[in-house]
């Protein structure tokens, strides 16, 4: 029985001394810098009253003028392309599309993406969740 003890102790002993690594310490990365403009590209999904599901690609130009793909999932797909204008003063961007009939409010978050805004404050789904449009720096090709 003492056999037994010793051999699990031993065992134990050099799983112990086995298991430790030494790890090298992370290297130094450089400074993500964000934009200070609000023109690129964004993609994302926004509330939607009477559909299932509301996809947005979203192009914003230097001259002011939008360029928004918005794919709707109900019983079928509709995808429809909006165009208009939109304005940014203190971390809000306000987009106008098809003339004038749609009316989208975003404030940018610190990271640079857009936080989709509902009588004023930011928007949040049933489980709490922000319906966030993702600014990407270098535009996916599609295919």
């Amino acid at each position: 029985m003492k056999f037994a003890y010793v051999l699990t102790a031993l065992f134990c002993g050099l799983f112990l001394g086995c298991s430790e690594e030494k790890s090298e310490p992370l290297p130094d990365l450089p400074p993500v810098e964000i934009p200070a403009t609000v023109f690129g590209f964004y993609s994302g999904r926004l509330p939607c009253d009477n559909c299932k599901q509301r996809a947005v690609d979203m192009d914003l130009f230097e001259d002011g003028k939008v360029l928004a793909v918005q794919t709707m999932l109900t019983d079928s797909v509709r995808v429809d392309t909006l165009r208009g204008n939109f304005s940014y003063a203190d971390s809000v961007v306000t987009v106008n599309l098809a003339e004038n009939t749609l009316h989208w409010t975003f404030k940018r978050d610190k990271v640079g993406n857009l936080v989709f805004m509902k009588l004023g404050s930011v928007y949040r789904d049933a489980e709490g969740m922000k319906a966030v449009m993702v600014r990407f720096y270098k535009k996916i090709k599609k295919q």
